[in-house]
């Protein structure tokens, strides 16, 4: 053991061509290339090298981890995302509405007439009639003759039923039945309000909320804090985009906490949905209010009533909380 010891020391090491051979596995198979064109390039990154050892700096030039976390671009993005969101306040939030009956004139009643083999008979004794006046002498107008002519050619109605009339024709083995009918025409009155409408309606809107059951008082707290929150969310995240001072490090930190806020909407309105399943019974009576209400709350009566600003307004907090994800 002592022997072998005495002997590694003095076996010969690999050369620097074999060691360059099989850096890489042969990446570099023959002899490398020098690294520099010339002289004068070696020295000037050698004395670049000498210049940041004596610098405080402890990382290389393109660190990534110096790389600004939130640029200029994506704080323009969320600045117009947080603006929408304070826009969707003026749009309409919540709608109802209720079926109003159009006025219209009452249909005009039907003449009852006899049926068609009294018409027949009425016809054929008109006719008899003429017949026996001529032969008697009797003077029949020109007149007299077309109108009698005139009722024998007109086929004979009949009243079938209400709305129904049918009508028959000359031959007695024809009949032409054609009915109608009514019905009520009917439209749809909505009432629309917007976000910031709906706080100017506590006063009348909420006095109907508030006196109905537990689930639909708590919806309307949910909901008046999710207006609420689409007030403050927008100033909040300019705020912090653009006013917060500090390194671009420690904005950014700040930043990616105060945007988790902005899952607030969403989680609000689930809640509002999960309730909605529940349902409760209205203290007013709601048909005579508005008719999209239906007879007692529940998930129909929110989707009916929830319009298009509700989620514009969503739609935006969604996108500067996956953005806060990211940062």
């Amino acid at each position: 053991m002592a022997e072998g010891d005495q002997k590694s020391p003095g076996r010969s090491r690999i050369s620097e061509k074999d060691r360059y051979r099989y850096i890489g596995f042969e990446v570099f198979p023959g002899k490398p290339k020098d690294l520099f064109k010339n002289d004068a390039e070696k020295e000037k990154l050698v004395e670049a090298v000498r210049a940041r050892r004596q610098s405080d700096e402890t990382l290389r030039e393109d660190c990534k981890l110096m790389e600004e976390r939130v640029g200029f671009g994506e704080k323009l993005v969320m600045t117009v995302a947080s603006l929408v969101i304070l826009a969707a306040l003026v749009l309409p939030w919540y709608s109802a509405y209720t079926v109003v009956r159009d006025e219209t004139p009452e249909p005009t009643a039907t003449e009852e007439v006899a049926d068609s083999l009294t018409a027949a008979t009425t016809a054929a004794g008109t006719l008899g009639m003429v017949d026996s006046l001529a032969l008697a002498g009797a003077a029949l107008t020109d007149t007299a003759a077309a109108v009698a002519a005139e009722q024998t050619a007109q086929p004979a109605r009949r009243q079938s039923g209400p709305g129904v009339v049918s009508h028959r024709g000359t031959r007695a083995n024809e009949e032409i039945i054609t009915g109608h009918t009514a019905r009520a025409r009917t439209h749809r009155e909505y009432t629309r309000l917007t976000g910031f409408g709906s706080f100017a309606a506590i006063g009348s809107v909420g006095s109907y909320v508030f006196s109905s059951g537990f689930v639909l008082v708590l919806s309307g707290v949910m909901m008046l804090i999710y207006g609420l929150v689409c007030v403050a969310l927008p100033i909040v995240n300019i705020y912090n985009l653009f006013g917060v001072k500090g390194r671009p490090d420690e904005q950014a930190v700040r930043l990616k906490k105060v945007l988790r806020f902005n899952w607030l909407p969403l989680i609000l309105l689930v809640f509002v949905i999960v309730l909605s399943f529940i349902g409760t019974d209205y203290g007013f009576n709601a048909e005579d209010t508005y008719t999209s209400l239906g007879t007692s709350f529940g998930i129909g009566t929110v989707f009916n009533t929830l319009s298009w600003g509700v989620f514009v307004a969503m739609a935006a907090s969604l996108l500067l909380a996956v953005k806060g994800i990211e940062i």
